[in-house]
């Protein structure tokens, strides 16, 4: 059977599967801001078979060689970068759009979408309740698990949705598969994924599946997880399948009203996700009115789909013209001619006026085409709050309009630019690149054209970034003027004030300490915390000098007694930062650890940091469990652990995702909600990794060093 399915991989373009145009024109959306957000396009990518698919292909082919552990979404889009992504879903949304197929099509997409979601999810949710080490595994082989039909159904669409309809999952997958194909989907999906470069674990949960309970009683966690999901998110399952849930309890060892706890959660984050596109699903018994109201859905969907791949299109060529107009600042005319061309095919828009920041003077100059008078080159509007729309857009960083005020509340020169384009109102929009100012686009608007246009605003504001992108390449005008260096001059040199206002007490409180250990030079427990103190304070001042580019903190590696440092800093918390509480620490320090080369500075603001963030987790008669280990291998490769495990209640599920990015902090005005992101950054400039782990019974960070 492995031949035929390889045979038919090798028929079938598997990089054209094809996903539902809603996720496509949602992930569009996604992409096309200026600054797209990696975790939201990798939620949106997670949710999808085909599109994880061509994710995971796209990154198999950039690997030097076969990799022998496939990462998570979020750690391939970031090394794949958001110009490959922004590709994948545009080529994905156009072979979309010139292949919708038929009705039987459609909700054959739309069943096997619904059913590897609700797998995906019911998979991570007995990962979690079995305490499978890696619950996003799970999640990936319940997603993919059925990928093998989608490749079916492209290979062979009109006999495979013939065979498919109106069968049983059970009668379908056994039987007729077999018959039809002379292999299952399950063979054909393990080769799809095996190409990809899967783990072989996750190739065994996708190609035995539909074995039965019994023979997989012993397999792999994730084999088991991946069957029992199938069997739960099978559409003809109910609450008396008393199998299922037999099997659920031979197989993980979890009883029914967990199970149909979990399912209840489960099923309501699937819905939660269905209703957030806008998606109508096809049921069973639908009548004749539901189905049209189902059909008219799906193709207001592929018509939204078919604007966004046009407006794909108009944009490229926006881009290429702009690229293709004279490079000169003196002859603006044919530029300002594209920009008014495009806007009117893209927008109706009949009369555009394009104003350019001039931050020197912190104004903005308009620019006069060749069809327009020549007096408006004449305006110049300050940078000032509550002067003019045109200003008051960029400034906000959002688009205004002089619908919501009326004409006589504007400014006189608003009033003249909106008498100039002779239309009923003005829309203003900022542009925008990257956080750096660029201008402001004046459009003139009719009545009835402002309604059309907040509905186009994730392409008005894609249409600006065009042009401020081609505006910077081709006009050779910078946009960070001469007072902008002034103003960084001027910081770097408060920084220089404040560094030297703050060493001076650094260095009296270090003379103190020289004093201290004179007079306590016959208490050697004294002593020691005495130049723990005195390191620290010397930290400080590294840390305070990486602001400065004259004076670069010291980074170069040296041998480190890691044990040593953990040892004294926690003698040093457990007199300051834990006294008068009862919060204890227990160290379980592996001897066998030879000197580190590393930077011990790091590892100090590392574990500091660390430990801080457990003390203020933890309640009354919380306790702090700190081990290294030697000798752990990851790849091949020997590294050093250091956990660091509390009792705590845990990290808020909602929080997770984002635990090493730089976040509004939760514990009050005194915290950043940086301190986790400077750990990352430092484990990474050693070279290591570091994950966490967290529920209700408590959090535990781990770091791999390597050695």
């Amino acid at each position: 059977m492995r031949s035929e399915a390889k045979q038919i991989l090798q028929k079938v373009d598997v990089d054209k599967l094809p996903s539902l145009p809603h996720v496509l024109l949602r992930l569009l959306n996604a992409s096309g801001r200026d600054n797209p957000s990696l975790d939201e396009l990798a939620m949106i990518i997670s949710e999808d078979p085909a599109l994880y698919a061509r994710i995971l292909a796209a990154w198999q082919q950039n690997q030097p060689c076969r990799p022998q552990a496939m990462p998570d979404i979020e750690t391939m889009l970031g090394e794949l970068g958001i110009n490959t992504v922004k590709s994948i879903a545009t080529t994905a949304s156009v072979q979309q759009f010139f292949s919708p197929g038929n009705r039987e099509h459609s909700d054959f997409l739309k069943q096997h979408w619904q059913h590897s979601l609700n797998c995906a999810t019911i998979a991570r949710s007995l990962a979690k309740l079995s305490h499978y080490s890696n619950p996003d595994e799970a999640y990936t082989a319940g997603l993919l698990h059925d990928i093998g039909q989608l490749v079916l159904e492209t290979a062979f669409p009109e006999k495979f949705n013939v065979t498919f309809a109106g069968l049983s999952e059970q009668n379908y997958f056994q039987d007729i598969e077999l018959e039809a194909f002379r292999t299952t989907h399950q063979e054909v999906g393990m080769e799809l994924l095996k190409n990809h470069g899967a783990s072989s674990f996750l190739l065994d949960a996708v190609l035995y599946h539909h074995e039965s309970s019994e023979r997989v009683r012993d397999a792999h966690p994730l084999v088991r997880i991946v069957h029992l999901a199938n069997l739960l998110s099978d559409r003809h399952f109910n609450a008396d399948n008393h199998r299922v849930f037999d099997a659920a309890e031979d197989l993980l060892g979890l009883y029914k009203p967990l199970i149909l706890e979990m399912l209840e959660k489960s099923e309501q984050k699937v819905i939660n996700i269905i209703q957030a596109l806008e998606l109508k699903m096809p049921e069973k018994g639908m009548d004749s009115d539901a189905v049209k109201q189902m059909q008219s859905s799906d193709e207001f969907k592929q018509t939204l789909l078919a604007e966004q791949i046009r407006n794909i299109a108009l944009l490229g060529s926006l881009n290429q013209q702009i690229s293709q107009s004279p490079n000169r600042f003196d002859n603006i005319g044919p530029l300002l001619q594209i920009i008014n061309q495009q806007s009117n095919i893209m927008f109706g828009i009949r009369q555009c006026i394009l104003f350019l920041v001039d931050k020197k003077h912190q104004r903005l100059n308009a620019l006069a085409a060749d069809s327009q008078p020549r007096q408006l080159a004449d305006i110049s509007i300050p940078l000032k709050p509550g002067r003019s729309l045109i200003s008051d857009a960029l400034l906000e960083k959002q688009p205004l309009h002089s619908f919501d005020q009326g004409v006589q509340n504007l400014s006189i020169i608003d009033r003249q630019l909106l008498n100039l384009t002779g239309e009923d109102g003005i829309y203003c929009l900022p542009m925008i690149v990257n956080e750096e100012t660029v201008g402001t686009l004046l459009f003139g608007v009719r009545e009835a054209q402002y309604k059309n246009l907040g509905r186009q605003l994730p392409l008005l504001t894609r249409f600006a970034g065009e042009v401020a992108q081609g505006l910077r390449a081709r006009l050779k005008v910078s946009f960070i003027s001469a007072d902008t260096i002034e103003q960084n001059n001027q910081q770097e040199q408060l920084i220089r004030e404040v560094l030297h206002e703050v060493r001076n007490p650094l260095s009296i409180m270090n003379n103190y300490l020289g004093i201290l250990s004179y007079k306590l030079e016959n208490d050697k427990t004294a002593q020691e915390d005495v130049n723990t103190i005195k390191s620290e304070i010397e930290r400080v001042t590294q840390i305070l000098n990486r602001l400065t580019e004259s004076e670069p903190p010291t980074d170069e590696t040296a041998p480190v007694d890691i044990n040593a440092i953990i040892s004294d800093l926690t003698r040093v918390f457990q007199s300051s930062l834990l006294a008068g509480s009862d919060i204890e620490i227990i160290l379980d320090l592996d001897e066998r650890i030879s000197a580190l080369q590393s930077n011990a500075n790091a590892i100090k603001q590392i574990y500091t940091n660390l430990i801080k963030n457990a003390v203020e987790a933890l309640s009354a008669k919380g306790q702090i469990m700190v081990y290294t280990r030697d000798n752990v291998n990851v790849d091949g490769k020997q590294h050093i652990e250091l956990t660091i495990t509390d009792n705590g209640p845990g990290i808020d599920s909602d929080i997770l995702p984002q635990l090493f990015s730089p976040v509004e902090s939760t514990k009050g005005d005194d915290h950043a909600g940086l301190g986790l992101t400077i750990v990352k950054n430092l484990v990474i400039e050693l070279h290591g990794s570091i994950s966490c782990r967290s529920s209700d019974k408590g959090t535990s960070f781990h770091i791999l060093l390597p050695k």
